[in-house]
């Protein structure tokens, strides 16, 4: 990692020649994005992109950590159909990016005599001496959503916001009151709504990355 120039694009080098990378997460990521890491990278697949490269693992403190931030989608999928968390009992279709009303939410879970679910997903990157915070940055985006997710109660639908968090090396998982108190706030009332709340750490390897079991949420 040579730095990072803006919120989506990184310069790396490779053998000594400096190459643009894609950064696909919107988070501010500063304590990953140091100069001097180790990162993995991943060939651009469009030829006529402007960046040679994706990033999507940053080595930090002994470990790597991922930043992608499509990949959780994908994992939640498979929880979902692994039935890893006893939440996902029952139910037998699972479908992603699905709207409702004016929104639009990562996951809905349906089974026979089981009231759907909808998800929403979140990736986590920040973890500070063993807790994982979410955000690492103001996110409307997200507080909006959980407001819809809460409302979603007075359809008769279960609803629940999974937090994934792309590293090994957290023991809980906190919402980030400091950097950003309406989605702390969402969170929590969204909590009183109804809303299930989990969260699961990942460990993350050069080649794969595979959820290693759920971790505590502080509210």
């Amino acid at each position: 990692m040579i730095r990072k120039v803006n919120r989506f694009l990184a310069l790396v080098s490779i053998d000594g020649r400096v190459a643009q990378a894609h950064i696909p997460n919107s988070g501010r990521l500063a304590e990953l994005m140091t100069p001097g890491l180790s990162v993995i990278l991943e060939p651009a697949d469009k030829p006529e992109r402007k960046t040679s490269f994706t990033l999507k693992s940053v080595r930090f403190q002994g470990r790597w950590v991922c930043v992608d931030s499509t990949l959780p989608n994908a994992l939640a999928e498979q929880m979902a159909k692994d039935t890893v968390l006893p939440l996902f009992e029952g139910y037998s279709q699972v479908r992603r990016e699905v709207s409702m009303g004016a929104h639009r939410f990562d996951m809905r879970l349906d089974g026979e005599g089981k009231k759907p679910m909808i998800v929403e997903v979140k990736s986590v990157t920040l973890v500070k001496d063993g807790v994982a915070m979410f955000p690492d940055a103001p996110t409307i985006r997200g507080a909006s959503h959980l407001r819809a997710l809460a409302a979603l109660g007075d359809e008769g639908m279960e609803r629940l916001a999974l937090f994934i968090i792309l590293r090994s090396d957290a023991s809980s998982l906190l919402p980030n009151l400091q950097t950003d108190p309406e989605f702390t706030k969402a969170l929590r009332d969204s909590q009183k709504a109804g809303v299930h709340m989990r969260a699961v750490k990942c460990a993350v390897g050069e080649r794969n990355v595979r959820i290693l079991g759920p971790v505590e949420i502080g509210m």
